[in-house]
């Protein structure tokens, strides 16, 4: 696995940023599912009570509702989900054209001089940098000291095929087998998880509705908490995407392994520059598949 000083600084900072974004994407997700939640429990526990208690949970119930509003206003504002996405396409992108470059892929074969190499990369990186114009200046709040092509990618692209060869298999296509392959079963683990939490809140809330058609007079009403819980899990789980990706990571994981089977019979420079470009557009497909659908996906 290569370390994260030795891709170029402009990956470096755009992982950061989708990393950020994406914690506070879900952390006001957190927030608003919780607030909902108040919100259940204060009409749960106050439905059946004298104005004097039902006045102050209306006056409770506006203000949460208030805030609510005022968190979806600084969500839209902010655009974590928008910089999130966007940056994490930049880094996804270096981090393509990082690996063809140190393998030699082409443009970067032995056609060219290193010289004229190292342009050719840093045009693709101004590229894929403007690409997503957007978010630019959100990447200056991650600036970082360092070298868009590093020393190490250097030092790689001048190696022989045999070391360069070894290196991707285990580095790259190894490595990356096994982590599609570890987040296919963790999403799939949590939406299954999820699934069983929101079918036993289902199932309790038409108990508790029967239990309160034959007891008029009891103090509170859960059913609304459970209810408001089970459509909170539902945002939780589309926002998280455990069934798709679950599924995308899997199949990339199997591809991924025909790969590397493939890499063992590389003997030439053509060959080698054809599996790496096969295996970067077979990672990339997955990502750009992960970018259209989240950017289709409604706010929860």
């Amino acid at each position: 696995m290569l370390e994260l000083q030795e891709y170029p600084v402009l990956f470096r900072e755009s992982d950061s940023c989708a990393i950020h974004s994406q914690r506070e994407y879900f952390r006001l997700l957190k927030i608003k599912i919780c607030l909902l939640l108040v919100t259940a429990a204060v009409a749960s526990f106050s439905w059946n009570q004298e104005p004097s208690v039902r006045i102050p949970a209306a006056v409770v119930t506006a203000m949460i509702l208030t805030v609510l509003m005022a968190l979806s206003a600084i969500g839209d504002m902010k655009k974590f989900d928008r910089i999130w996405f966007g940056s994490r396409a930049i880094a996804e992108s270096v981090k393509k054209e990082s690996w063809v470059f140190m393998m030699k892929g082409k443009p970067y074969d032995n056609t060219v001089t290193d010289s004229v190499a190292e342009q050719v990369f840093l045009n693709r990186l101004k590229q894929i940098f403007q690409s997503q114009s957007s978010i630019c200046s959100e990447l200056a709040s991650y600036s970082n000291e360092g070298d868009q092509i590093t020393e190490h990618m250097k030092q790689m692209m001048r190696k022989p095929i045999v070391d360069r060869l070894t290196y991707y298999a285990k580095n790259r296509i190894h490595d990356q087998r096994l982590w599609y392959a570890k987040k296919a079963n963790w999403n799939r683990t949590r939406e299954s998880r999820w699934f069983i939490v929101t079918w036993i809140l289902q199932v309790v809330a038409v108990i508790l509705a029967f239990i309160i058609i034959g007891f008029k007079n009891l103090v509170a009403n859960p059913v609304g908490i459970l209810t408001t819980a089970g459509a909170g899990v539902l945002s939780w789980m589309t926002a998280r995407s455990y069934r798709e990706l679950s599924q995308s990571y899997g199949l990339i994981a199997q591809e991924l392994s025909f790969l590397e089977e493939r890499g063992e019979h590389v003997s030439t420079e053509e060959e080698l520059s054809d599996i790496v470009l096969e295996v970067e557009q077979t990672i990339s497909r997955e990502h750009t598949i992960w970018l259209t659908k989240r950017l289709e996906m409604p706010k929860p």
